[in-house]
């Protein structure tokens, strides 16, 4: 009982005979109104770019929590923690990084497992909803992590683990017993049942359709969101949890903490079909574009046609929103993107620059910005290592520069201008700001007349620079003459006072 007090006193309400936020049906106007309210007051997301701090990996700033470190075990602790994040946030903020994605705070189970030898370095497995991981560092850390956070301009989302438990959790407590699923592990992993109603690896699969535990779960969440003072939500495993769980919570956070209060939703699947009914049913923010990845994996990193993007594009129809999308090259639980191409430095730039300039607010995994290399999961997992690769380091820093500095590349609209096997172009158009972006998939030269879209405001005589090399171009008969190197990117904006 001890925990269930301690989560009342944190949560915005009571675990018993409290309402969730916005029970209650409204008129379809009501409604309506509702969401056009929160549509417009997410959209300044766009401007945002997401940096995750795998906290355990990043950086050790205390060498007093330092329990169970091994650093020469992939699975174990290696002493990162809540103070060598904050002590990193110049480094950050000096490169360009606007909201930090932070892995799980929450305390974790501590025992290795004794099937498998692996901790919860990770933060995945909680085993007291109520408390800040000691491995990590104190809730007055965490505290201070997002206050300093928001001084030096930065957002924070807290990673929000809805599917399952620790191993530990139901022990603590008998009346935590029933709250869980009991079909065993998932048997089907292409069957939607046995997703949301089995367990991964043995962990207790929370059974959300109860309201007791859909309430414990909301407001717990909702309750360190007031307490830690962040901006949104990325949220695991959607798939794992029925649309109808994610859909209260999601109208629950924006209802408790204001329609601009981010919830970012991690599905991993390659159907945009399916992505696009956790966006309208579950009533997501955002999602990571995992479509979008798996094409960018094999365009840019082994080869493909880039013919490739354009059909990817071309589904951005079947979203609600595909402008409000997560693209990203490589995370936690994928390969990272430069083993996949081989070590090749020059296919990770490319790859960089199209995630940077796409649709969508961008998510960075650390270490990708200094080349940082790493195969499936646990060694996409290594730990931080600042300086490796300085020229890396200024390419991003540069890319999110271009980014910042261009209307049109954070919140424009996304037209296609050209594509064939080795080249890809497309504009980026604002109200105000147009930016054109062309990209050479080929390791040799190539050179193209690339005709401008019939919307863009780009007349003949304007110049165009490269904002990456200093490079000009002057439209001619409605189109511009690009020469792009191997492996090279160009990203053109118009040149002030230049424009006609």
């Amino acid at each position: 009982m001890k925990h269930r007090l301690l989560l009342s006193l944190m949560t915005c309400a009571t675990l018993v005979g409290c309402a969730l936020p916005g029970v209650g049906v409204p008129s379809a106007e009501r409604a309506g109104s509702d969401v056009q309210a929160q549509q417009r007051a997410i959209q300044p997301w766009k401007d945002e770019v997401v940096y995750f701090a795998f906290l355990d990996r990043f950086n050790n700033g205390d060498r007093t929590n330092d329990f169970n470190v091994d650093r020469s075990n992939p699975t174990a602790y290696h002493g990162g923690d809540l103070q060598g994040l904050i002590d990193k946030l110049d480094y950050l903020a000096d490169l360009g990084v606007t909201t930090l994605w932070i892995s799980p705070v929450l305390d974790n189970d501590d025992d290795q497992l004794e099937k498998t030898g692996l901790w919860g370095y990770h933060g995945y497995w909680t085993k007291d909803f109520a408390k800040i991981d000691e491995h990590l560092g104190s809730l007055e850390k965490a505290k201070e992590l997002t206050t300093k956070a928001h001084r030096k301009g930065m957002k924070v989302l807290l990673d929000v683990v809805c599917n399952q438990a620790g191993y530990a959790f139901p022990k603590q407590d008998p009346a935590y017993r029933g709250w869980f699923h009991a079909h065993g592990d998932i048997q089907n992993w292409d069957d939607p049942w046995w997703c949301e109603n089995g367990s991964l690896f043995g962990l207790p699969d929370f059974a959300q359709e109860k309201p007791e535990v859909a309430k414990f779960l909301i407001d717990t969440y909702l309750g360190w969101a007031k307490t830690l003072d962040v901006d949104g939500f990325r949220i695991d495993a959607l798939k794992h949890v029925p649309k109808s769980f994610w859909k209260q919570l999601n109208t629950s956070s924006h209802q408790a903490r204001g329609a601009g209060f981010m919830t970012l939703g991690e599905i991993l699947h390659g159907d945009p079909n399916v992505m696009a009914s956790y966006q309208r049913e579950g009533k997501f923010d955002s999602l990571f574009d995992f479509p979008l990845y798996y094409t960018l994996t094999d365009v840019f990193a082994k080869g493909a046609s880039m013919r490739r993007l354009g059909d990817r594009f071309a589904q951005d129809a079947l979203y609600p929103d595909a402008s409000m999308l997560s693209p990203f090259l490589d995370n936690h639980d994928v390969p990272r993107f430069l083993s996949q191409a081989g070590g090749d430095v020059s296919k990770l730039k490319l790859a960089l620059a199209c995630v940077l300039t796409v649709r969508g607010m961008p998510t960075l995994y650390y270490g990708t910005e200094v080349a940082l290399g790493g195969g499936a999961e646990p060694d996409n997992r290594r730990d931080m290592t600042f300086g490796a690769n300085e020229a890396m380091r200024r390419y991003t820093q540069q890319l999110l520069t271009i980014r910042k500095g261009s209307t049109a590349l954070r919140r424009g609209r996304q037209l296609e201008m050209w594509q064939d096997d080795q080249v890809y172009a497309y504009l980026r158009q604002a109200a105000d700001d147009e930016a054109v972006v062309a990209l050479n998939n080929d390791s040799h030269a190539q050179q193209r007349s690339i005709p401008l879209r019939a919307e863009s405001t780009l007349k003949d005589g304007t110049v165009l620079v490269d904002r990456l090399t200093g490079e000009r171009v002057t439209v001619s008969k409605g189109a511009i003459q690009v020469s792009l190197g191997g492996k090279q990117a160009r990203i053109f904006c118009p040149e002030p006072g230049r424009r006609k």
